[in-house]
């Protein structure tokens, strides 16, 4: 989480003081759970189930779980009371399409800003889908005494306040205790689907003070102060992140037993299929699906931020569960001198529903130290820094690690029946944090991200699927030799596979020129080649790969094309037109690259015209033969090829110049 240090400008209405903030640019949101009704109350649990809130009020200061904001000014100070230093504490959570914004406040003085538009509460602006902005505002802005909080929208949406026991608004003759308010935003209408991951918002949080019913907003009395996060009115915005936080997990089959070394060198790892992102503001895809939440336990003072991502895979073979994952972080150690440390600390569930854990994760003191496994019940686990990596120090630039490990299903009681395992996952990511540092000294950042509950007592689940990875097709190339063209193609692993029909574009159409077996199935690296030589020289060529299951589906592979193909030997071909006048054209083919000579001679021996002389890659060209100058009769060209390589090749045609 990044600090920084924000200057705002004296005037006649405008004093502020330099302050550190928390300033995140992005924000993960959840997904709620549970029904939630916009009353204002903010009384569901899924509310307290939010890691972090944002906190907007003068110089406040970030902690692990309240985080304040981009900034803020005092647009007028009370000549009697000064101000009221207010806090307001903002979280947003989602449920489908529905995103919903709860906050609170303990404002001792509920009013607007005198008889201007301004009053206590939220104004904010989102981006739809068009870019453009829609302003949202829930708050105090009804003239009179006492009156109730407002919502208005430049998109379909709700909004409820709901003032706190005491709190009677735009009087100053009690004191106030506060306000919660709830609003909803329908993301569809603002063009967004079910695959937006994430949208860009402004909050800002109007503070007046000191305002009675019926008081001019610039008299002597009251005060008004404004914190934003992203910018005051704009255009600076800040992003909401989308936590995919999928309550269930797929659990593929390998097709075979995977090696424990923390490489991820088995082509399975590198396929594609849904696993799990962790990190601050991570925006996950088809497959990475970003987790349940997280937290920034501690910042840097320096204000360095090392924002890692992690990607974690699960599979298995039987009752073998196989955890891998690697992280592209670019500061390795443990946090201080505390137990936690990069990596992975997970829980699982055995049979019983008891609680078993496991740590695979950098926690060794001293420099450069390797990967510890400490686990509650059978397993294996191995890490492996990236080149370059050297864990707790600060010297230099990381490049991430890699860990894999595996837990025997069987020792906690399951069988080959079962078919789910309650699990959770959370990933530590300290940086800047050298052998011999306290973890809670003014350097070193500690974030980490979870998928279930920090600790528990939330639980995902894991599914353990009988399917096999498919056929993954991770190349597939077109590469013209002498022979002709040679096809290769590379699968990382094969479920069922019976065959590759090989097909060759002709006439707007892919025939089948040539079939290979496949391996039927297998969680191995598979290279596979095809040699196509019915080629002509001259030609572009488009192929694809038919593969067929043994069931008889079928997929097809994407399409490579052949171009520039060398001809397969010396040739030297008939002018045309012959006889000719004036102009005419000579072919000649070289199968390899070659010093070659072309020349024309009259009936004499002599030479009358020299077409080429010089090396000439392998290939077909055709030299165009003026003959202007020539009187009408029979002539003789010759081409003479020399390859270096002890291939000569020399051929002789007539021609008649008519005139």
């Amino acid at each position: 989480m990044k600090l920084a240090l924000y200057m705002f400008v004296l005037s006649a209405f405008l004093f502020s003081a330099s302050a550190q903030y928390a300033n995140p640019n992005a924000y993960d949101v959840i997904n709620a759970t549970g029904t939630i009704t916009v009353d204002g109350n903010m009384n569901e649990a899924a509310w307290n189930m939010v890691p972090a809130t944002l906190v907007f009020g003068p110089n406040f200061k970030s902690t692990v779980t309240n985080l304040s904001v981009t900034g803020g000014a005092s647009v007028k100070v009370d000549s009697l009371h000064g101000f009221d230093t207010t806090y307001t504490y903002l979280k947003v959570i989602k449920q489908g399409m529905k995103l919903y914004i709860g906050f609170t406040s303990m404002d001792k003085q509920v009013c607007k800003f005198g008889d201007s538009w301004e009053g206590d509460g939220l104004f904010m602006k989102i981006k739809n889908a068009a870019n453009e902005d829609k302003e949202y505002k829930l708050y105090f802005n009804a003239n009179g005494l006492n009156q109730p909080m407002i919502f208005e929208n430049q998109a379909p949406g709700m909004g409820v306040g709901v003032k706190s026991p005491g709190t009677t608004t735009n009087d100053t003759t009690n004191i106030d205790s506060g306000y919660t308010a709830e609003m909803v935003i329908y993301l569809d209408s603002l063009g967004y689907t079910p695959a937006t991951k994430s949208v860009q918002v402004l909050f800002n949080i109007f503070d007046p003070d000191y305002y009675h019913a019926g008081m001019l907003p610039w008299g002597t009395y009251g005060s008004y102060y404004k914190t934003w996060w992203g910018s005051e009115w704009g255009p600076g915005m800040k992003k909401l992140v989308f936590m995919d936080d999928p309550g269930n997990l797929t659990v593929l089959s390998t097709g075979g037993n995977l090696t424990i070394d923390g490489i991820l060198n088995e082509p399975v790892w590198n396929m594609n299929f849904e696993h799990l992102l962790f990190g601050p503001g991570a925006v996950g895809d088809q497959y990475a699906k970003t987790v349940t939440g997280g937290t920034q336990v501690k910042t840097d003072s320096l204000g360095r931020t090392d924002t890692t991502f992690t990607h974690l895979k699960i599979l298995h073979n039987g009752m073998k569960l196989y955890i891998g994952f690697y992280s592209n972080d670019k500061s390795v150690c443990k946090f201080g001198d505390s137990w936690e440390g990069e990596g992975v600390f997970l829980k699982i569930k055995n049979s019983a529903n008891v609680d078993k854990e496991y740590k695979l994760y950098f926690n060794a003191n001293g420099l450069n130290q390797p990967m510890i496994f400490e686990n509650q019940a059978p397993g294996m686990g191995v890490g492996v820094k990236g080149s370059g990596t050297t864990t707790n120090d600060t010297t230099n630039i990381d490049n991430g690690y890699s860990a894999e490990m595996v837990i025997y299903l069987d020792s906690l009681g399951y069988t080959t029946s079962s078919t789910n395992v309650p699990i959770m996952i959370n990933v530590f990511d300290p940086d800047f944090y050298q052998a011999g540092m306290v973890p809670w000294g003014p350097l070193g950042a500690f974030n980490k991200t979870w998928w279930g509950s920090e600790w528990g007592p939330t639980f995902r689940t894991l599914t353990l699927s009988p399917t096999i990875l498919p056929v993954e097709l991770t190349s597939f190339t077109a590469n013209v030799v002498k022979e002709g063209v040679q096809l290769t193609w590379t699968t990382a692993s094969e479920k069922n596979n019976q065959m590759f029909e090989v097909q060759r574009k002709s006439n707007n159409d892919f025939i089948t020129i040539g079939t290979v077996n496949g391996k039927g199935t297998t969680a191995e690296r598979t290279v596979y080649t095809f040699m196509d030589k019915d080629v002509n020289a001259g030609i572009t060529y488009s192929y694809r790969l038919k593969q067929i299951d043994y069931d008889g589906s079928v997929d097809y592979s994407n399409i490579v094309t052949a171009s520039g193909i060398a001809p397969r030997e010396f040739a030297l071909g008939q002018n045309y037109p012959n006889p000719f006048n004036p102009t005419s054209k000579i072919n000649f083919s070289l199968p390899v690259k070659a010093n070659v000579s072309l020349q024309v001679y009259n009936l004499l021996g002599q030479v009358v015209m020299t077409l080429a002389n010089g090396q000439m890659e392998a290939g077909t060209y055709t030299f165009d033969v003026n003959a202007s100058n020539l009187s009408s009769g029979i002539y003789v060209y010759q081409i003479n090829a020399n390859d270096g390589l002890g291939n000569k090749f020399t051929s002789s045609k007539k021609m008649v110049v008519l005139k």
